[in-house]
């Protein structure tokens, strides 16, 4: 049986910081640093709204104004009916994503210059993986590329888009840095994209070779060669962009 996650009944006794401040922005910052914190987890339960006003000494209006807020941001769910009330979540990248490539798109970001932002990434970060990495940075990647074979060997052209775009983000995250990984989400609607036109009608020998380059940089970084993974996957990419007009305006996948 799956265990339930502890509903909290103490949230410490808290004061609202911040004069300035609205006095439910000031509680809402209180809650979301102990939800940053680890104070308070994924799943679990705030407690009853008596409770929560009394611990901060201010009114039902002021309490629900706060849970609002950290509502719209993805940090609290208002679970409503019986056992209902606020559950601690975290926030969904998706729409974070689509609104970035909202922005990119009325910017007029072209596909050379989205590539361009990526080869100034991954490619040091395959460097990077060579010079320092164990098996469990390698785990993701390998499992990635794996992913790709066998699509490639089904000759799924979209399905083997979306698994090309599963070996970047692999990547990135094998470098262990949040922030990067997190950027590389954000990107995903347009990279699904990148990788998914006209794919439908790919040469399957294409996605055999996509795969072997793929199967290279793993046994580049294995060896420890640092220039040649780099060198390696900063061709990969550009034979990429080679496929694709670097004029052409980015755009977000249909149904993304």
């Amino acid at each position: 049986m799956t265990a339930r996650p502890p509903r909290n009944r103490r949230l410490i006794s808290m004061s609202v910081p911040g004069a300035n401040k609205k006095v439910h922005q000031g509680v809402a910052d209180l809650i979301r640093q102990r939800i940053v914190a680890g104070e308070l987890v994924e799943g679990q339960r705030l407690p009853p709204e008596d409770d929560l006003t009394a611990q901060f000494g201010i009114a039902r209006t002021t309490l629900r104004e706060a849970l609002r807020v950290l509502e719209s941001q993805g940090l609290l769910e208002i679970r409503r009916g019986r056992g209902g009330g606020p559950v601690v979540t975290h926030p969904d990248l998706e729409p974070i994503s689509m609104a970035l490539a909202t922005v990119l798109q009325l910017q007029g970001t072209t596909v050379g210059d989205l590539d361009a932002a990526r080869q100034m990434i991954e490619p040091q970060i395959a460097g990077q993986l060579a010079r320092q990495c164990d098996t469990v940075d390698l785990t993701h990647l390998t499992k990635a590329i794996d992913l790709a074979s066998d699509v490639a060997d089904r000759g799924d052209g979209i399905a083997f888009g979306l698994a090309a775009v599963g070996v970047h983000e692999a990547l990135v995250e094998a470098s262990g840095n949040s922030t990067l990984a997190t950027l590389t989400r954000l990107l995903q609607s347009m990279l699904r994209e990148y990788y998914t036109r006209r794919m439908d009608s790919i040469d399957p020998e294409l996605m055999r070779r996509a795969v072997r380059g793929y199967r290279k940089l793993l046994r580049l970084i294995v060896q420890g060669d640092d220039a040649g993974a780099t060198a390696h996957w900063q061709a990969t990419m550009q034979y990429t962009i080679g496929e694709r007009d670097p004029n052409e305006l980015v755009t977000i996948a249909a149904g993304a």
